[in-house]
Formats: C-alpha cells, sequence, structure tokens
C-alpha cells in the first residue's frame, strides 16, 4: 500500500469523524432545544388549565366595606305627669335666687324662653295680658338681663323672670327649644305634657284662667270662700277635661278656722327689717294678706290706713303680708299713707302655712296668738272682723 493511499484513508476516516462529531453535537443540542421546548409547552399548558379552572369558579365581587352605622339616637325620655319637678337654683331680674320650693301652694306656667327667638317675641306681649287668675307665671330665660328687663316692663309680665345661660335646667325638663312650657301644680309635680310653640304655652296659662276671659282682676262677688273653692273645682276639671293630669292637692285651701294658733313666721319689711308674728303677741292683729296688683287689695288699702289710725289707742295692730316687687309695694304704702308694717312674701310661703291663696284674705289674731274668727276672704269681711271683734 502506497503512502498515497494510507494518507487519503486516514484522512477519509478523519473526515467521516469529523462529519459525525458535528452530527453529535447537532442532534445533541436539538435534543435540548426539543426539550426545553416540550417544558415550556407543558408549563403553557398547566397556566392554560390554572386559568380554566378560575374562569370555571364563581369569581367573588369585591364589596366595598361598610362603616358602622350610630344607631338612631333615641327620643329623651319625657317627664311623667303626677312626677316631681326637676328642681332648679336661678337668679332672677334682681339677682335673688330662686327655687322651685318658692312657687310650691300655687300651680306655676313654667316657660323657657330667649329673646333671640322669633317666636318668643311673638309670645311676649301674650305674657302681658294674663289675667290675675292665671297660674303664676315663671320665665326661663336666656340672653342679657337688661333685654329680659326691658321685655317684662314693656310687657307687663305677672311674674318672675330666672336667668339661665347654659339651659342646664331646660335640659332637665326635656327641652332645648323656645318657647317651650310645662303646667306645674300646687305641690312641684308635672301637670302637663311639653307645651312647644306660642299656641301651646297660651293653652298651658288658660288651663287654669276661667277659660283665658281676659279679665284684670277677680270681681268681689268671687272673693267668697265659696266663690274661690268652686272656682278651683272648675278650672282643675277644666284642665283634666283638657288631658293635663291634675291631681288632688293635699294642701288646705280653706283657710285656718278660729282657734288655730297663728303660724308664726319672720318676713323682711319694706326697710329690710326682719319681722315675726311673734313680735306683735299681747296685742290684736289683724293679719292682711294683699298683693299691689290686686285690684281689690287697692281698693281696701285706703279703709285699712284708716282702721290703723282709728285703732291705735285700743291695742289693735294692722300687719300687711304682700307679694310682688318691693318698689311697687313701697308706691303703694306711699300713696296710701300706710303707718303699719307691711312685710314680703317672696311667692305664697306663708299663704300656704295660712291656707289660702288668695288676695285680700285676712285673719284677727288675739293677745295670745290664736286665730279669733275663721278666714275672711275680699275686703269688706276683712273690715267686719274687727268691727265684730
Amino acid at each position: 500500500m502506497t503512502v498515497a493511499l494510507v494518507v487519503g484513508l486516514i484522512l477519509a476516516w478523519a473526515t467521516v469523524a469529523f462529519i459525525g462529531w458535528l452530527l453529535y453535537l447537532t442532534v445533541r443540542q436539538q435534543g435540548r432545544v426539543l426539550i426545553a421546548h416540550e417544558e415550556i409547552r407543558t408549563r403553557l399548558a398547566n397556566a392554560e388549565a390554572a386559568v380554566q379552572r378560575l374562569a370555571d369558579r364563581p369569581v367573588p365581587v369585591p364589596v366595598p366595606a361598610i362603616a358602622p352605622q350610630p344607631a338612631a339616637a333615641a327620643p329623651p325620655p319625657t317627664l311623667v305627669l303626677g312626677t316631681p319637678a326637676p328642681d332648679f337654683r336661678l337668679p332672677d331680674l334682681k339677682g335673688r335666687f330662686r327655687t322651685l320650693a318658692d312657687y310650691h301652694g300655687m300651680p306655676s306656667v313654667l316657660v323657657f324662653f330667649n329673646p333671640d327667638c322669633g317666636f318668643c317675641t311673638q309670645l311676649a306681649p301674650k305674657l302681658g295680658e294674663l289675667s290675675e287668675s292665671a297660674p303664676q307665671l315663671v320665665v326661663m330665660s336666656r340672653g342679657d338681663k337688661q333685654v329680659n328687663k326691658q321685655l317684662a316692663r314693656t310687657h307687663h309680665w305677672k311674674g318672675d323672670v330666672l336667668l339661665e345661660p347654659n339651659w342646664d335646667v331646660a335640659s332637665s325638663y326635656r327641652t332645648n327649644a323656645t318657647p317651650t312650657g310645662y303646667l306645674i301644680d300646687a305641690e312641684g309635680r308635672i301637670a302637663s305634657t311639653l307645651a312647644v310653640g306660642v299656641d301651646g304655652v297660651m293653652t298651658l296659662t288658660r288651663m287654669l284662667n276661667g277659660g283665658g276671659n281676659g279679665k284684670t282682676h277677680e270681681p268681689a262677688a268671687d272673693l267668697t270662700a265659696e266663690g274661690l273653692s268652686q272656682k278651683q273645682d272648675a278650672a282643675v276639671e277644666k284642665a283634666k277635661a283638657a288631658g293635663l293630669s291634675i291631681t288632688d292637692s293635699k294642701l288646705q285651701r280653706d283657710g285656718l278656722p278660729a282657734g288655730t294658733e297663728a303660724p308664726n313666721f319672720t318676713l323682711p319689711d319694706l326697710a329690710g327689717r326682719k319681722r315675726t308674728l311673734a313680735d306683735f303677741r299681747g296685742k290684736r292683729t289683724l293679719l292682711v294678706f294683699s298683693d299691689p296688683d290686686c285690684g281689690p287689695c287697692q281698693t281696701l288699702a285706703p279703709s285699712l290706713a284708716q282702721l290703723h289710725e282709728a285703732h291705735q289707742g285700743n291695742n289693735l295692730v294692722v300687719l300687711m303680708v304682700s307679694k310682688g316687687d318691693l318698689e311697687a309695694n313701697r308706691q303703694k304704702a306711699r300713696e296710701h299713707g300706710f303707718n303699719f308694717p307691711v312685710v314680703l312674701q317672696r311667692n305664697w310661703e306663708v299663704s300656704k302655712d295660712y291656707a289660702m291663696f288668695a288676695t285680700p284674705v285676712g285673719y284677727l289674731i288675739d293677745e295670745r296668738g290664736v286665730i279669733a274668727r275663721d278666714v275672711a276672704v275680699g275686703g269688706d269681711a276683712i273690715l267686719r272682723l274687727v268691727s265684730a271683734g
């Protein structure tokens, strides 16, 4: 074999080997590509399957979170008819403090008022038109003292104005509106539901006012024990018929009988000095309950002045227990020339002890401090106490 042939064979074998190695590398690389392709295809299939599973499953709809709603505020509890009215302690227009107890003995209309309230402005003159036989008026007002004083003076209010800057008392009476009001009975109990507005408040004032006939003063014919009792009974029946819960009062209202020891008291006179009934022990005393805004009291006044002058030398004194404003009582004393003592009760606290809520009424008290005759109602009956005594 020639050298050329051997070299040719070697070259041919090397060529075949090189081609085979190239083919191996190509097949190997292709296998890797196929494996990668298959892996990718498997992953895609798995992903498609997962997506299909999600598509077949109900998709939850996102619900926005809702903040919990506060429970509806319950209406404030109402005051129960017949229960004690909430107490208070407030200054009047003169700076004197008043409490609910000051108004015991007579029904009261408690009015919540605000000078800046338009409806209160409409109510203001109507409050001044109330007759003497209306329940006693207590105005719980906000605002400036001078503004309230001017309203009371302009419209001739016959009642107390108490200043309440913070509405604490109004809240205790379950109201935050004006004008509103309650009827309070003679023993300080809630006698009506809450009245709202001008008409509601005025309805309260008419419940015990003889139907709102506009009388300024009680005629003398009504000033008898029997007449007052009948009037009270009729007023109570009218109030009950109108839906007000008027409970029978336990207070005695027909006067103290003869032979009863006269209840002692201590009150300031027109000069501010303290006077007691006991100061007059050892003398006969004509005790007269009066009010400067009472028509029959005005009629009686000059006769009392004359009686006092006529009996100064025979051991008889006149002692007047009056209601109302200090200056109004001083003016009345000057006008009629009173030379006898006049003492002031704030409301009816002494009248309550003497079991008669009216003016003018009188008692004759003997030297021992005992009531000598039954109560006298009206001017003529009072003067007869002395002439018959």
